[in-house]
């Protein structure tokens, strides 16, 4: 199959998973039926291409997901760790069997199945809200390279999100915010700029993601407060 997309630097896998799933085919999900999706809760091709990027670059072998849904961005992370020679890729989404037939969980075990790099604990799902499963992964120990917020899109419950991920993000680590052409989220990036010194904006070159570094632990007085207007 050519490929059309941009999508070359994919595994084989990768890329025909991509290829069919762009095509609006489709998809296998719970119990090995086939689904059919709808365009409006994808990543575009420049987005994923980013985030499978970001990781490369940076040797990322431990990602998060916040919103699993078709899977389409997990398809990337998934790439990019055998890029990297293997590692962990775990996702949060309570509604994977209600809203999304188990399409991006049963999409992204198989794919790992069919790698010589990726071992069966290469990929986790949580199906929990996510304030209680990142609490959870936190007291468990967890730290992650990368982490991919695009969970529920209010401004509380990004922030939320972000604020809790990112006691797990060590130096060095990532965080991307999805959809920055929402009002919720651009208030939330703003808010990064001005209250986060503890991190440090990524210019991507990819306008609806919003990318952060951790660069420091989190040293602010208790009564810090910058304010944050937007645009």
């Amino acid at each position: 199959m050519t490929d059309a997309l941009g999508l070359d630097s994919l595994g084989l896998r990768f890329r025909e998973a991509l290829q069919s799933m762009y095509a609006g085919e489709p998809q296998i999900g719970t119990a090995g039926r086939q689904h059919p999706i709808d365009d409006s809760t994808r990543i575009s091709v420049e987005e994923g291409m980013t985030l499978f990027s970001l990781c490369v670059a940076n040797g990322v072998t431990s990602t998060l997901e916040v919103g699993l849904a078709y899977g389409f961005s997990t398809v990337y992370l998934l790439a990019a760790l055998e890029r990297n020679g293997g590692g962990t890729h775990t996702a949060i989404d309570p509604l994977q069997e209600i809203d999304w037939d188990g399409i991006g969980s049963t999409t992204a075990s198989r794919l790992v199945s069919g790698s010589t790099v990726l071992t069966s604990g290469s990929f986790v799902l949580v199906e929990e809200r996510s304030d209680p499963a990142l609490s959870d992964l936190e007291r468990a120990g967890q730290a992650f390279g990368l982490t991919f917020i695009d969970g529920y899109h209010r401004f509380d419950d990004v922030l939320v999100d972000f604020t809790l991920s990112a006691r797990m993000c060590p130096v060095g680590g990532m965080i991307v915010l999805h959809d920055m052409w929402l009002d919720s989220i651009s208030a939330v990036a703003a808010f990064i700029r001005n209250n986060r010194p503890d991190f440090v904006e990524i210019i991507t070159g990819c306008d609806n993601l919003f990318a952060v570094r951790r660069i420091d632990d989190d040293r602010r007085d208790w009564r810090h407060f910058v304010d944050f207007p937007r645009g």
